[in-house]
């Protein structure tokens, strides 16, 4: 949205929150764009962080929104309500808007976890969203075998902001400075959400067999105990490969950079599951916008963004001897990973630019 709004356009963000706050309309500027937040009244119970209580406290907000949605309409005269995923937090209030004050509406359709919310609202939404924006192909078709009409649903894929993720913007000395804080001839980086870390690790032991001068730098954590940071270190401490592995946590966006060019090679680990064959992992864009060639797995989605044997390496989920293999074989071949960075760079600076991708969404809502 935000380099849809430098072409031009007014963007509102009305945000739902389910807990509970003193001040419940708080108005603010996030990313240059006019958002406001919205909770729900003191006269709900409810906690408000999941399951029930949750889905009370956002229809408890539905007068206040429809309210500050017809004041913005009223001043700016707005021609979409847009959505991100179905929900009763998201497109419910969108479809209310569209429906008091005849404005299209656009749903935005993300990933696959939509299945398992309330399914009449999920199907609703589906139905009557005037265009419907998949970030990948496989999203696309499992909505047209829930007979949803194909010419309007449209492709618009995740973006990489190449302004951040730009090599020639970081001081080299600075980032070798880093890369050799961490002790090691080679080095692999991980930086995103610890969805599933198991192929990396299950791996490692025969890398480090292969090459004992390693080291496995991991940013990010999961808000899901079960995979959180604790959750995987504990796993490399079993597997007795804690001196080959540096968990960092979260880091600011702003510096996630640094890191992956520190890096000789990035890694992903999709399992063979529907919810990360339909994904499109920013992650892997920012790799490839840094000029650094990836391991992955070869889950549907990934395998058409990084090129087997031209933009890294892929291996099958599951198999931790070919992704091992993957990783030695790139390490021993520093020409040939130079050769793919650089060819993914160029590929991602071509296809994945917000700003050309905010000119594909205009293109969509003028027609």
């Amino acid at each position: 949205m935000g380099a849809f709004s430098r072409l031009g356009h007014k963007v509102f963000m009305v945000i739902i929150r389910p807990e509970h706050k003193k001040q419940r309309l708080a108005f603010f500027k996030e990313s240059g764009l006019d958002a406001v937040e919205i909770y729900p009244p003191s006269s709900t119970r409810f906690e408000g962080k999941k399951g029930v209580g949750r889905y009370v406290n956002y229809l408890a907000c539905l007068p206040a929104i429809s309210k500050v949605a017809s004041e913005i309409i009223r001043k700016n005269g707005i021609d979409y309500v847009y959505a991100y995923m179905p929900g009763i937090g998201s497109s419910l209030p969108a479809m209310r808007v569209k429906s008091k004050h005849n404005i299209k509406f656009v749903l935005d359709f993300a990933d696959l976890h939509v299945f398992v919310k309330p399914k009449r609202i999920a199907d609703s939404s589906f139905r009557n969203a005037d265009k419907i924006l998949a970030i990948t192909t496989y999203l696309k078709d499992e909505l047209i075998k829930k007979k949803i009409d194909a010419g309007k649903i449209h492709i618009i894929p995740n973006g990489v902001d190449l302004e951040l993720f730009n090599p020639t913007k970081y001081d080299s000395h600075e980032i070798q400075e880093l890369r050799n804080s961490f002790g090691t001839r080679n080095l692999l980086v991980f930086a995103g959400a610890l969805q599933d870390l198991n192929q990396i690790i299950d791996s490692a032991s025969y890398v480090i067999e292969k090459l004992k001068d390693v080291k496995y730098v991991i940013i990010g954590d999961h808000r899901d105990p079960a995979r959180s940071k604790s959750v995987w270190e504990e796993k490399v401490k079993q597997k007795e490969l804690s001196t080959h592995f540096i968990f960092l946590g979260k880091k600011p966006r702003e510096e996630i950079p640094k890191y992956l060019l520190c890096a000789d090679i990035c890694l992903d680990s999709f399992p063979d599951e529907p919810y990360y064959a339909a994904a499109h992992p920013i992650k892997i864009l920012e790799y490839g916008a840094c000029g650094k060639p990836v391991v992955a797995t070869r889950v549907s989605e990934t395998e058409k963004i990084v090129q087997h044997d031209v933009f890294g390496c892929l291996a099958a989920p599951g198999n931790s001897l070919e992704y091992a293999n993957c990783i030695v074989t790139l390490l021993n071949s520093p020409e040939k990973r130079n050769k793919m960075g650089s060819e993914f760079s160029n590929y991602i600076r071509e296809n994945f630019d917000w700003n050309k991708i905010a000119l594909h969404l205009q293109r969509i809502l003028e027609n």
